[in-house]
């Protein structure tokens, strides 16, 4: 790995580390205060947490993300950490506003508040036109991958020509990291996630009089757990995409490119027709398109991934053995 990957690996681990220490330093003051109730919110806020970070969306953007960087050269491990804290910021200034008694942000967060509707209209419309850029961008790669098929040595040159470039164009601007932090920001304006935490946080906080700094814990230790989530995802597909790199592994290389960009397609599609079902378009492939659940599809791809890259590492032993091995 290159030092801008371990610098990013370490900075990650730094981050997730601190959000994990404030929160349960935070939670243990309030159960020496008195509020052992709030362990039970507190595992409640961190299941959510890593719950979310294997929705399908997290899954499917970190790992095109992390697709296009390592085509860039750029074999940063801070994407799943940059999409995960702009998520988390929305979390994070939700909550902390319900408990600072901001009244708006609680007409904001019901279920039936205009402003949530169109403030989730406009995030999982970034997200949809998202996926679908990134998708677009990595058939460059894709294709170089499929070139590569049968050939030796180290991977071909990217992919050239007018095609390729307006291919790349989409995100051509999205260049490091954190850059990816404002998606992340974007894809977490639907509040879904904002309002279970502050709901979580009013539950505990308002009978039993919790004192606010204390009830920081529970966003905190949401923000921590999804950001672990993310940023082994990232971590994973990091490894996967980098060693996939050789043309040896051509077919490893296409599959899981192809399986990363499908993915993004079919997230993009379901989300573009949710929003249109919600807008009050009625077309039988929209319909059936909204009507899609995607709750295991992220634990899928994940699940899928792990296996190609033990079998891949299983294959790249045996042939170490001597054993003729084409993967």
């Amino acid at each position: 790995m290159s030092l801008q990957g371990v610098t990013g690996s370490r900075a990650t681990v730094s981050v997730v580390a601190s959000l994990h220490a404030l929160g349960l330093a935070l939670l243990a003051l309030g159960v020496a205060s008195g509020g052992a109730g709030l362990v039970a919110s507190a595992v409640v806020a961190y299941a959510l947490g890593l719950r979310h970070a294997v929705d399908a969306d997290h899954i499917a953007m970190i790992d095109n993300s992390t697709r296009k960087f390592v085509a860039e050269g750029r074999r940063s491990a801070a994407v799943g950490l940059a999409f995960s804290a702009g998520h988390s910021t929305v979390v994070l200034v939700a909550a902390a506003l319900v408990i600072a008694g901001t009244g708006w942000i609680g007409s904001t967060i019901d279920e039936d508040s205009v402003t949530r509707h169109w403030l989730g209209v406009v995030g999982a419309g970034v997200a949809a036109t998202y996926l679908a850029a990134i998708a677009v961008t990595n058939l460059p790669v894709l294709a170089r991958a499929w070139a590569d098929l049968g050939r030796a040595g180290p991977a071909g040159p990217g992919v050239h020509g007018g095609v390729s470039r307006v291919l790349l164009a989409p995100l051509a601007r999205v260049r490091q990291p954190w850059h990816v932090y404002g998606f992340g920001l974007l894809f977490g304006l639907g509040f879904d996630t904002a309002s279970s935490v502050a709901v979580l946080v009013l539950a505990v906080g308002l009978p039993a009089g919790t004192a606010p700094l204390v009830l920081l814990s529970l966003p905190l230790l949401f923000a921590a757990a999804m950001t672990l989530g993310d940023s082994l995802n990232g971590f994973l597909m990091l490894k996967m995409y980098s060693s996939a790199q050789h043309r040896k592994r051509a077919r490893y290389n296409v599959v899981i490119t192809a399986v990363s960009i499908a993915a993004a397609v079919a997230i993009s599609l379901i989300t573009f027709a949710g929003l249109a079902s919600d807008l009050g378009v009625r077309l039988p492939a929209i319909d059936a398109l909204a009507g899609v659940d995607t709750d295991w599809a992220g634990i899928g791809l994940l699940v899928f991934f792990a296996l190609i890259g033990v079998g891949a590492a299983a294959a790249v032993r045996w042939r170490s053995l001597g054993h003729p091995v084409d993967i």
